[in-house]
């Protein structure tokens, strides 16, 4: 089966990540050689963008182990789902009894997931059943920015500057929004040693070559002194998310969205009150060592 003979079709962003795919309805399913497609074409583009989607709790579960499992979440003992509590998380303002039934401070920081760990996930899933909304417009945009398309854009010395060092991830090196703070220095990162990775990444399929550092993420470089590790890890940051390598994703109930973690970074926006609702379900897929 072609691309041009799928049972989809694909709408590029027009930016350099991204893209909608239409036709595919998750619940029902598809065979095999249209996940491969599927596959194919998230490979490519970053991040998929799955509209009018209306599914429960196992079909977005079935849905991540399609692209190589299900990958274990850091925070699953604060915000788990309480039916699938070792697959999902809820991110969520929602409060019941007046706790939040979820994270309500999830990703106001720009990241890459769990990069702090030894095999951050390849993929995260996230399906949302409530948006907030106002005055007829959607809040909370989510932007996910290209370090393949940063990397391609470096000048060569640049490339031939940061080519073979390494970086030095920590999960209580961002400053969190929220109680995250509290938790962290508690109990996480006791738990999660430094996690050291490549500051150039190689993507496991394509072979792309991608950014792969934070700043707020990365406390340093390899065998590079603070005083110039720490400048060059903002210079980079900074370069990742300048407006051209920028998707920005206004949601809808009913999106589901998959990006790569390997090449995409993402900020989502906190332009919304305790009063709109937002409600999400999160998982996330295997991945392996970065190199």
């Amino acid at each position: 089966m072609s691309k041009s003979s799928a049972p989809f079709s694909i709408n590029p962003s027009g930016r350099p990540v991204g893209a909608e795919i239409v036709g595919i309805d998750i619940a029902k399913g598809f065979d095999d050689a249209t996940f491969k497609l599927i596959d194919d074409t998230f490979n490519e583009n970053g991040v998929l963008v799955f509209r009018h989607q209306n599914i429960t709790e196992e079909n977005h579960i079935a849905f991540t182990k399609r692209f190589g499992g299900i990958g274990p979440n850091t925070f699953a003992s604060y915000h788990a789902h309480p039916k699938f509590p070792d697959e999902m998380l809820i991110i969520s303002n929602i409060k019941e009894n007046g706790e939040y039934i979820g994270n309500p401070d999830a990703g106001h920081t720009w990241h890459t997931d769990q990069s702090y760990t030894e095999r951050p996930p390849r993929a995260t899933i996230l399906y949302a059943t409530e948006v907030p909304m106002r005055d007829g417009k959607s809040l909370g945009d989510t932007l996910y920015a290209s370090a393949a398309a940063a990397y391609d854009a470096l000048p060569e010395d640049v490339k031939q500057r940061i080519a073979g060092l390494k970086a030095i991830h920590n999960i209580a090196a961002r400053k969190r929004g929220g109680d995250a703070p509290k938790r962290v220095n508690a109990t996480l990162k006791d738990q999660y040693a430094d996690a050291i990775h490549p500051v150039v990444r190689t993507h496991p399929f394509t072979g792309r070559k991608s950014i792969y550092v934070r700043e707020g993420e990365c406390t340093g470089i390899v065998d590079m002194p603070n005083s110039e590790a720490l400048p060059l890890i903002e210079e980079l940051s900074r370069h990742i998310t300048k407006d051209e390598f920028v998707y920005r994703h206004q949601w809808q109930a009913g999106d589901l969205i998959i990006w790569d973690n390997c090449t995409v970074q993402h900020l989502a926006l906190k332009d919304y009150g305790p009063d709109d609702r937002r409600h999400i379900h999160r998982t996330v897929v295997l991945g392996t060592k970065p190199f």
